[in-house]
């Protein structure tokens, strides 16, 4: 039996998502919230196009966009099919094609799904103006992109029965950059400009639609983390709801942390080697030394975990060398 045609568009949606999630996962990314976004949206106009033509038996009219045909005289009656400029037909977008999805009586999205991708939008529409994104906006991206992240596996269940276990739908949690080891609820260091608007709508949208662990769709998620301890003592695990069994648990082994802290203090003096007026002197250390208390940028490894006084090494991330080079610049 041939194959839906809608069950490839749930197959390209299902990679774009997973997509979003690599890059958001990346370290020492600078463009991983809006690069998110972009990509988070194209999953999910591609699987609300695949619930409309899975409602109309697959015809693409469904999903094309028609406009009246132009004439000499004028606009005619008769409706076409809208091109682009390769000449192609125009599909529907994602509002569209969600207020579609969400006009029908079973299997449909409610308004908090539209409201979570309308905020995607919002981040992907204002990206040219992010100048300096503080952990403000990384934190409601977070939450919104979490969001987005369980809407997505939901509707993949229910509509088409495509189970994503299998990829661990997870976002790594940007509370790894706070001392204290849980994102905060309040303000950060952008409450002013592009950046700091675009926080503050996701934040008085997400009080405005508040989370429901029992709704199927969600604008934003609350996003806490709290450090247990663990029979493997080379990992680090990490529960988004400490008081529910059945919580999500990431796993970080020694070897995940030190693909985002590769350098150690000798590859990072190498690196820095190329940057004119650098000497491994005084001055250096005193650079450097504050910047290895910021766990974006250094990470210490004890020999024996167990042991807080046993011998230790400090482990860097490449992003510390742009922070440094600044000040030989």
């Amino acid at each position: 039996m041939r194959r839906p045609r809608y069950g490839y568009l749930v197959d390209k949606a299902t990679q774009a998502a997973v997509a979003a999630i690599e890059v958001y996962n990346k370290p020492g990314f600078a463009y991983r919230e809006e690069t998110f976004a972009i990509l988070m949206l194209n999953a999910w106009e591609l699987l609300l196009k695949a619930r409309v033509l899975k409602a109309n038996r697959n015809k693409l009219r469904s999903i094309e966009v028609w406009e009246p045909k132009a004439t000499k005289s004028g606009k005619s009656k008769r409706l076409a099919p809208k091109k682009n400029r390769a000449g192609n037909t125009m599909t529907i977008g994602v509002l569209p094609a969600a207020n579609i999805v969400r006009g029908y009586t079973q299997d449909s999205i409610d308004d908090y799904a539209i409201e979570n991708i309308s905020l995607l939008m919002e981040v992907r529409d204002n990206a040219i103006h992010f100048h300096n994104v503080g952990r403000d906006l990384h934190k409601r991206v977070q939450e919104v992109g979490a969001a987005a992240l369980r809407n997505f596996a939901f509707a993949a269940k229910k509509w088409f029965n495509c189970e994503l276990s299998q990829y661990q739908f997870a976002l790594m949690p940007v509370a790894f950059e706070t001392p204290a080891g849980v994102i905060q609820t309040v303000f950060g260091d952008d409450t002013k400009g592009a950046a700091g608007k675009v926080a503050k709508l996701l934040a008085d949208q997400e009080r405005k639609f508040p989370f429901e662990a029992a709704k199927p769709f969600n604008v934003g998620v609350e996003v806490e983390l709290k450090f247990v301890r663990n029979a493997n003592a080379q990992a680090i695990p990490v529960m988004v709801s400490p008081n529910d069994p059945n919580a999500i648990r990431i796993m970080l082994t020694e070897e995940d942390i030190l693909k985002r802290y590769p350098w150690d203090y000798r590859t990072l003096c190498k690196a820095l080697k190329e940057t004119p007026k650098f000497k491994e002197n005084a001055e250096f250390h005193r650079l450097r030394k504050p910047l290895e208390d910021d766990p974006r940028f250094c990470r210490v490894r004890l020999l024996d975990p167990r042991n807080n006084k046993s011998s230790k090494q400090r482990f860097y991330s490449p992003t510390i060398l742009a922070e440094l080079v600044k000040h030989y610049t």
